[in-house]
């Protein structure tokens, strides 16, 4: 009996001895798991990371290019529209005998119209020739005749000299309730006969305006002025 108990009582021993053992390695395992596991975190937030650096590298890689081609079309559409004013020229250049107007244009943009003026004269054997011009809208406000010097209204460049072409850009706006009818274009120049040049254009040929736009109204900026010449 007493063999038994002295038995049992070292089974017991070995056996919770075995227990700490088992406990203890699987404790390091699961440290060993748990380290493992952390690394691999760590790896996969790395390359989350990298791969988020990388969408947003080609994201504006993307956005550039977008940008690239955008500007590329405009300056397609710009040049498309230089080759066709041009061809335009050249095709009249019979027809340009002396100094005159050769194109006028308004547009709406933003606040404002632009209005475009080309003078132009004899292609062939030219000789430079500088003068000022005086530029009137004709129409009609309150049922009565107005005339709107815009030279003076907007203090715009009225000077030109050039060899074959100029285009004179200018930004001007409306008044409020004014009609316009006539656009009165006036060239002197002492290096021309005749000295003064006059044009009227009926501002329905002038007047470019996209579909459903009928007039222009907006307070009145400083106009922006720009001259594009040849010589």
């Amino acid at each position: 009996m007493v063999l038994l108990v002295v038995a049992a009582f070292f089974y017991g021993r070995y056996y919770d001895i075995d227990v700490l053992k088992a406990f203890k390695g699987q404790k390091q395992t699961w440290t060993e798991v748990n380290q493992q596991l952390t690394e691999e975190n760590q790896q996969q937030s790395v390359l989350i990371s990298r791969l988020q650096t990388e969408l947003k590298v080609k994201d504006q890689a993307l956005q550039t290019l977008k940008l690239d081609l955008d500007r590329l079309n405009q300056e397609i559409i710009q040049l498309k529209a230089d080759v066709g004013f041009y061809e335009n020229l050249l095709s009249h250049k019979d027809s340009i005998k002396t100094l005159r107007v050769f194109e006028a244009i308004a547009k709406p943009a933003a606040n404002y119209i632009q209005l475009k003026i080309v003078l132009a004269q004899k292609l062939e054997k030219a000789r430079t020739k500088s003068g000022t011009l005086s530029v009137n809208l004709l129409g009609i406000q309150n049922d009565k005749a107005h005339q709107i010097d815009l030279i003076k209204q907007f203090e715009l460049d009225n000077h030109f000299s050039f060899k074959y072409f100029q285009i004179k850009n200018y930004a001007i706006t409306l008044p409020d309730g004014f009609i316009p009818t006539t656009l009165l274009v006036e060239l002197q120049s002492d290096d021309n006969r005749p000295k003064i040049v006059t044009e009227r254009l009926a501002w329905q040929d002038v007047w470019q305006a996209t579909s459903g736009d009928e007039k222009q109204s907006s307070p009145n900026p400083k106009p922006n002025v720009d001259s594009v010449e040849s010589n």
